[in-house]
């Protein structure tokens, strides 16, 4: 009886160690990164797209006009960044006619909207067609809203834009340009 106990165990003790060495373990390691790549994007608020300085009163050809869009930027940025502004053309043009008056009758000025970051500069600028920043920012952010003035009250005041209505034109003459924000890296 003795052998079979010593036998038995001799047995479990071989299996054994066959299983162990059927069950060695390997590894190998993963580098895991975390990459950034630069993003920036810029929006205007899609019920601002069309700003309207109106000239309806006497006091408004006296003083001339200003509209200010709350919010009318949005701009994300994963760093610093600089937006300027660029017209495609050197005059507001009227619709249907060859009159123009001089783009930079039109002064742009950006500022803090409900959402802005703090160190940001903003200059402001009579429109042209060199691009020329209005807003820069030494850090990034998401969501970042800014307000824009166009401000024609300088050049539209003292009645200067008195004989620009066109009769022929029917209930307004409208006179028109196009401008368009770049968002770059600073």
């Amino acid at each position: 009886m003795n052998i079979w106990i010593t036998l038995t165990t001799l047995l479990v003790s071989l299996m054994l160690s066959v299983a162990n060495v059927g069950a060695q373990s390997h590894s190998d390691a993963v580098t895991v990164n975390i990459r950034f790549l630069p993003v920036q994007t810029i929006a205007v608020q899609t019920s601002q797209k069309n700003t309207d300085l109106l000239y309806a009163s006497a006091e408004d050809y006296e003083q001339g006009v200003s509209v200010t869009h709350d919010d009318h930027l949005t701009v994300c940025s994963s760093d610093g960044f600089q937006i300027t502004v660029v017209a495609d053309d050197a005059h507001f043009t009227r619709v249907g006619g060859s009159e123009t008056i001089s783009l930079g009758d039109v002064i742009i000025r950006a500022g803090d909207g409900s959402h802005s970051r703090p160190h940001t500069r903003y200059t402001e600028t009579a429109l042209s067609t060199t691009p020329t920043s209005i807003i820069e920012a030494e850090n990034g952010g998401r969501d970042l809203k800014y307000n824009v003035t166009f401000d024609n009250r300088i050049a539209g005041s003292a009645q200067n834009y008195i004989d620009k209505y066109v009769k022929s034109d029917g209930v307004e003459t409208v006179y028109q340009a196009n401008i368009t924000y770049t968002i770059t890296a600073r």
